[in-house]
């Protein structure tokens, strides 16, 4: 039985994307999340969940906890034991067989596929009186189950850390967790569902950071470069972040471009974005259209004379912001190729065709 165990772990850490989709983007690491959220939903549905609290520290490691039912070592009448839930491929819809369910990561594969591929794997849970307690590192056990008598209320904590040699990008996407969760607490109004990611200092990374979440990648993976232009009507400050997809879900994507002027965002974008288009042909010399496939983009620039094409300031026509925006750009992609070379070839083979 223990070698089934372990075959099946190593089946899931051999093929995660059967699993969890992508794991190059940051999806995949999503829908770990969502398998934890989901069994909370359940329990929700079925009147014993009111509140699930989500938490993602500043180095990507994830903690659930809700005031559901919660696990016992040995199982019940209902469930299994508690180690052979963690390392065992369930082959109904749910654990328990309940009614009735959702499934909001990709397969509903729950806590198995979750520690599986965790670096670390942390359960915690309270039933009835009594306090269990297991860690795992990699589907292995790192620290037996034990349980005490507790006079603590029911619930779950999930603690894990997804698995860096598994996931490029090892967090959960902030703009696709927000909007996720956002869905869930309108179609859950009963449910108090709270989450929170620790301040890691993502900002002062200015818009490389940003244009990071999008692809996403680290933020040494993205071209980036900020400085002070005269023109004949006033200095123009500019900063510019470049980068594109490498997973192969997402390479082929349109162009994604964040454009501000004066720290407005311009939605129809400008003469600014037409510099940096400029910028991104210059560097490739004027290879085909495929370098824009797969781009994740931001610039900005502070103007002393703005001109906007519409009321809404929508539309930036100030000329003299496209050259300097160029200048930027082509120096932001001159810094990347010699800091990241190995990353550049991979662009600028993919970009022209070859």
């Amino acid at each position: 039985m223990e070698d089934e165990k372990l075959i099946a772990i190593e089946a899931v850490r051999k093929r995660p994307g059967m699993y969890v989709g992508d794991t190059d983007d940051g999806s995949g690491v999503l829908h770990l999340l969502l398998e934890l959220v989901a069994n909370a939903y359940d329990q929700y549905l079925t009147g014993r969940c009111t509140k699930v609290a989500i938490d993602i520290a500043a180095d990507g490691t994830i903690t659930v906890e809700d005031d559901g039912p919660g696990f016992s070592s040995g199982g019940s009448a209902e469930l299994p034991p508690l180690h052979e839930m963690l390392t065992q491929l369930s082959r109904r819809p749910t654990v328990d067989g309940h009614r009735p369910h959702v499934h909001l990561g990709l397969g509903g594969m729950g806590l198995f596929v979750v520690n599986a591929l965790s670096e670390r794997f942390e359960l915690r849970s309270i039933r009835e009186g009594m306090e269990t307690a297991v860690a795992y590192a990699r589907g292995t056990v790192v620290e037996a189950v034990t349980t005490i008598a507790t006079h603590k209320p029911d619930g779950t904590m999930v603690r894990f850390r997804p698995d860096p040699t598994i996931f490029t990008y090892p967090r959960v996407p902030r703009t696709a967790l927000a909007n996720r969760l956002e869905d869930l607490s309108f179609l859950a109004p009963r449910l108090t569902l709270s989450w929170k990611i620790e301040g890691d200092d993502l900002t002062a990374g200015g818009l490389a950071a940003r244009v990071g979440l999008g692809v996403p990648c680290e933020l040494h993976d993205v071209a980036k470069h900020f400085g002070a232009y005269d023109t004949p009507n006033g200095p123009i400050d500019v900063e510019v972040a470049i980068a594109w997809c490498r997973s192969k879900w997402r390479a082929n994507r349109d162009p994604v471009i964040d454009s501000f002027v004066n720290m407005e965002r311009t939605r129809n974008h400008g003469s600014h974005v037409d510099g940096l288009l400029d910028g991104i042909r210059a560097f490739f010399r004027g290879r085909k259209e495929k370098r824009m496939a797969g781009l994740v983009a931001a610039v900005s620039v502070v103007l002393t004379d703005v001109k906007f094409g519409e009321p809404d300031k929508s539309r930036l026509v100030t000329s003299e912001a496209r050259d300097p925006v160029a200048s930027a750009t082509k120096s932001a992609l001159d810094e990347w190729n010699e800091k990241r070379p190995a990353v550049a070839d991979e662009i600028r083979s993919r970009v022209s065709g070859s």
